[in-house]
């Protein structure tokens, strides 16, 4: 059984009985009128906010909407929480590499230049960035099915917080999680230039 899909048609067969709109309900909820679309064909699932405001506004609970499938979403949040801690961790694994084999091709850059081990290096990074292709591509799979908007969301996701829960306050969540387009940007920056120094030194 298709637990998204049988509860997006209870949503939709609820809105339609109580002659509401998409947008109706969206308002209603405090969610887009996509989200509440995502929901009824079943690309995502509503979190337990948003399950009661719909419910609310339905004129019905969140039992009557969930039905006997309260287990199986509990499965599936389980397995996505778990395949999303694979992903950061695959992901985590493969910059390390990445970075140890950027650090061994600068060392080939002192002196006389060794180009068979820069060609390897340069192989062994193209591969390590093939390998991270399919892995980023699930994890955004996930956050999307679970409209999770950034990484602030998809960590607390993880950690196992509760939807709409704010998150702790420290460096982690409030700096790190923030800016990882900004230090990844300076991690780049700072590896060029490194090679720069090198080579010209």
């Amino acid at each position: 059984m298709d637990v998204p899909k049988t509860i997006g048609a209870r949503i939709r067969a609820c809105r339609e009985q109580a002659g509401m709109t998409q947008s109706e309900l969206a308002s209603a909820a405090f969610v887009t009128r996509q989200s509440v679309g995502n929901w009824e064909s079943g690309k995502t699932l509503p979190d337990v906010q948003s399950l009661q405001l719909v419910a609310q506004a339905l004129g019905t609970t969140v039992d009557g909407l969930l039905g006997d499938e309260v287990p199986a979403i509990a499965r599936e949040t389980t397995e996505a929480r778990r395949q999303l801690t694979r992903c950061l961790a695959s992901l985590a694994v493969l910059f390390v590499f990445y970075l140890v084999v950027s650090v061994i091709d600068v060392s080939f850059l002192r002196g006389e230049p060794n180009y068979t081990a820069l060609l390897a290096c340069n192989g062994i990074r193209i591969t390590l960035a093939a390998f991270s292709i399919p892995v980023a591509k699930r994890m955004r799979e996930i956050a999307h099915g679970r409209e999770l908007g950034d990484a602030v969301e998809i960590m607390l996701f993880v950690e196992g917080y509760p939807a709409g829960k704010e998150p702790p306050n420290n460096i982690f969540y409030r700096t790190i999680l923030t800016n990882i387009p900004t230090l990844y940007t300076l991690f780049i920056v700072a590896l060029a230039a490194v090679y720069i120094a090198i080579v010209y030194a």
